[in-house]
């Protein structure tokens, strides 16, 4: 507090110190304030993130189980001499059809890739059956589906010969 003696220069200093240390604590405060929006905007972007890589895993989980269930669909095809059993395994697939409206699975894609660009032979040689039809069917859905038109892909299946 400034005395009735302290000369008026003295004064006017301490005020304007005072006013300085008031704008200091009030711009202290309003970046406290921007950092803490700043935090709550980057986690509310990492929430989003969160969700959308759950969303993901969902649908790569679902996408994994109708392959396994197109897989076990068409080994009962293949082997069983129940007609019922395959009756329903073809109802099974046609099924699945219609829930991905036809659309190839994710990893169809990767299947054929590995078929136009690696030795298919090759690649396949030390799977078991159900894998390589496994594989097989992945490239034939995907190869129906960029290529509709086009006759089946011949030496796709090469262990049947």
């Amino acid at each position: 507090m400034p005395t009735p003696d302290m000369p008026s220069d003295v004064k006017a200093l301490r005020t304007h110190l005072r006013i300085a240390r008031q704008h200091a604590h009030t711009t202290d405060a309003e970046r406290a304030e921007m950092e803490a929006r700043l935090h709550e905007s980057k986690a509310e972007t990492a929430r989003a993130h969160a969700r959308a890589a759950r969303s993901h895993a969902e649908a790569a989980l679902a996408y994994a189980a109708l392959a396994e269930v197109r897989r076990l669909c068409n080994l009962t095809i293949a082997e069983s001499v129940r007609t019922p059993a395959i009756a329903q395994a073809r109802d099974t697939l046609t099924a699945i059809d219609s829930v991905t409206e036809g659309q190839p699975l994710p990893d169809d894609a990767a299947w054929h890739s590995v078929w136009l660009h690696g030795n298919w032979r090759h690649l396949t040689k030390n799977m078991t059956t159900p894998e390589r039809e496994h594989a097989a069917d992945a490239v034939a859905r995907y190869s129906a589906h960029v290529e509709p038109d086009e006759p089946a892909i011949a030496d796709l299946r090469w262990w049947r010969d």
